[in-house]
């Protein structure tokens, strides 16, 4: 289990990973711009292989989804320059996250789809091959491949 001094159990908390394809535990933190824990949005990181990741939900009061969203939970987005210092830095380090995310231009991870499928970017088009069918989707957003996705 992660500890740091940081957390405190409402503005920054460690939270069990729901998805199986995120190492074990997330770090969860408030954007510190309310008085209620509990109606600000957070912001989730995680790790998938040993990529940083990250998502923003909405408050707790409002649910895991923003309401023009297409549905569930939004992707997880690969954080390209993970931070060197800090609450962020030292959860990535002790789960297991690569401090840089190597450039593979060939292969270049920008998200993670519902299934942890990795969503590449190459092109100016994003594509993912969604798990449930081996469908290859492709359109140039996220929000469209989304809309596809779940289509």
């Amino acid at each position: 289990m992660f500890e740091h001094k940081g957390l405190d159990g409402k503005w920054n908390r460690v939270i069990p990973a729901i998805e199986g394809f995120t190492k074990g535990e997330l770090l969860e933190c408030r954007d510190a711009v309310g008085k209620d824990p509990v109606t600000t949005s957070r912001r989730q990181y995680g790790v998938i292989g040993e990529q940083l990741v990250e998502r923003c939900l909405p408050p707790e009061s409002i649910g895991d989804h923003w309401s023009y969203d297409v549905k569930a939970t939004p992707w997880w987005g690969s954080v390209i320059n993970p931070p060197h210092a800090g609450l962020v830095a030292d959860f990535n380090s002790h789960i297991g996250g690569l401090y840089r995310k190597p450039l593979d231009l060939a292969n270049n991870v920008v998200a993670f789809a519902s299934e942890g499928e990795p969503v590449l970017f190459s092109n100016n088009t994003y594509k993912v091959v969604r798990q449930s069918d081996s469908k290859e989707l492709t359109a140039t957003s996220i929000l469209e491949l989304r809309k596809l996705y779940f289509a």
